[in-house]
């Protein structure tokens, strides 16, 4: 196959590998919890007048998010050029895990397996996991952190492998990134490098090279310079972090549920490595009885490093479903390396059995049988969300009401909204709300139990939950204004005949 051929072929498959990362990545709005906190500091870091060091929330300083703002700086960067909206707090996310995929066919290229790091990709973009909250398709951290914490496992197994300083500078590089993206939790991952580099006998080598001090030394210094200017800008975040991340998650559970100890298993197995975790077995075993190979190593290197992963949050008070998420990428690579050296050991049976004729074929039909389901699966779920206007509850209809809101005419009420006050449907009302204002669109938020008495005939109120438009339409007389799916918006037309609480 010439040049030619192989790279159209190659940009065929990252393009349909890709396409789960893009694929209706707009149609649902803002999330609640973590997603829409982040895109109110973005918003506000933005509007801020150059105040890009200290996040907001609610135009005061967010001490409750502690982490570094490297995905808050892209975000605003993003709503800077294509305005605010879902694309915009999403895009850092989607370029991050688009650059994970280059990384994994890279991986593939540098160990002479370029398929290889193909298949890895389209085994990532089909992990149930890996699609779902929190990751590639949200404007979460995890999708960055995804990024730099598979650099760092790369760029260390480039380094035991040649020796070359530029790859001490990569993996520096992907730590310091990480830290900026998400504080600590950036460096779980660097125990189990530092065994594997002890494990190829080059440690003590490493540790008398000029070259790793100077690049452990950038890892450490731009964080850090982060960390001094913050507190110097605002005294007290350091000591928020030391609360939340400096043994805070570890030896306490901040989370709002208690799990138990397996937790993190059982989320890989039920959820995050779906449906292809029933082949871990057999691409590990695959991986352990194979040739000595550099593709060997760097399995190898990917299931210790997701292993090593799986411990340290094991081992944490606090369990979340997004922690194993730095453990994707390596494990659909382990997946990739292993059933890969499994097709090597089919060639070799075809070419014995005087079947070498067969041989072109063979890889891509076990390739497209082993993608067929979960590319279908994961298709269909795509398609289905495009009509399902929640993911994480009923807080997010609001959302999808508001972003298509018309312009109002000038002199316009404000629009009341008569919604749950759970902490996570502020925060997406409060971005919301800060978006539609500066398109002129007063929004006032009131909770469940506090539908403001004698509103004015004329005024406009919001609902989308049946509890509470059963209160509204038990208070007052209503006109129907517009409809979008589940939600209604009213003009109040004076008390009901029979006010009633």
């Amino acid at each position: 196959m010439t040049k030619k051929k192989q790279g159209a072929l190659t940009g065929l498959a990252l393009l349909a590998i890709s396409l789960p990362l893009v694929f209706g990545l707009t149609q649902a709005p803002i999330q609640t919890w973590d997603e829409a906190r982040q895109a109110v500091n973005a918003f506000e870091m933005l509007r801020s007048g150059g105040h890009w060091l200290v996040t907001t929330f609610g135009h005061q300083p967010d001490l409750g998010n502690t982490k570094p703002p490297l995905l808050i700086w892209l975000q605003a960067l993003s709503m800077s050029v294509l305005g605010p909206g879902e694309l915009a707090v999403r895009l850092p996310s989607l370029l991050a895990a688009l650059g994970t995929v280059g990384l994994l066919h890279g991986a593939g290229r540098a160990v002479g397996r370029p398929a290889w790091g193909l298949l890895a990709g389209a085994i990532l973009t089909t992990t149930q996991g890996y699609l779902g909250p929190h990751l590639a398709r949200s404007g979460d951290y995890e999708a960055l952190l995804c990024l730099w914490v598979l650099g760092q496992v790369l760029a260390t197994f480039a380094y035991a492998e040649t020796g070359r300083r530029r790859y001490l500078a990569g993996a520096a590089a992907a730590v310091a990134g990480a830290v900026l993206t998400k504080g600590v939790a950036g460096l779980l991952g660097l125990p189990a490098l530092a065994l594997y580099i002890l494990w190829t006998k080059r440690l003590w080598a490493t540790l008398r090279r000029p070259a790793f001090w100077l690049a452990a030394g950038g890892a450490v210094a731009l964080p850090a310079l982060y960390y001094v200017l913050r507190e110097r800008a605002l005294p007290g975040y350091w000591a928020a972090v030391a609360a939340n991340e400096l043994g805070g998650r570890f030896g306490h559970n901040l989370s709002a549920t208690t799990q138990p100890l397996l937790y993190h298993v059982q989320n890989l197995l039920r959820y995050q490595l779906r449906p292809c975790w029933p082949l871990l077995p057999v691409a590990g075993l695959l991986l352990a009885v194979g040739p000595a190979t550099a593709a060997r190593r760097l399995g190898g290197l990917a299931g210790f490093f997701a292993l090593s992963w799986l411990l340290l949050i094991t081992i944490a008070k606090t369990k979340l479903e997004w922690y194993p998420a730095p453990m994707l990428p390596p494990l659909a690579l382990l997946l990739a390396l292993g059933l890969g050296l499994g097709y090597q050991r089919a060639r070799g049976w075809l070419k014995a059995k005087s079947l070498a004729g067969r041989q072109p074929w063979l890889g891509l039909g076990l390739a497209l049988a082993l993608l067929a389901v979960p590319y279908a699966l994961t298709a269909r779920r795509l398609l289905r969300e495009r009509h399902d206007y929640t993911t994480w509850g009923g807080m997010t209809s609001y959302g999808t009401y508001l972003r298509h809101y018309p312009a109002p005419p000038a002199g316009a009420r404000p629009l009341l909204v008569y919604y749950p006050t759970d902490a996570g449907g502020a925060w997406a009302m409060q971005y919301y709300q800060e978006v539609l204002a500066e398109r002129g669109l007063a929004v006032v938020r009131c909770g469940p139990d506090s539908l403001p008495a004698g509103l004015a005939p004329g005024r406009r109120v919001l609902v989308c939950l049946p509890h509470l438009r059963a209160r509204l339409v038990r208070r007052y007389a209503v006109r129907l204004v517009r409809q979008r799916e589940v939600c209604t918006e009213y003009e109040v037309q004076g008390p009901a005949p029979k006010a009633a609480n």
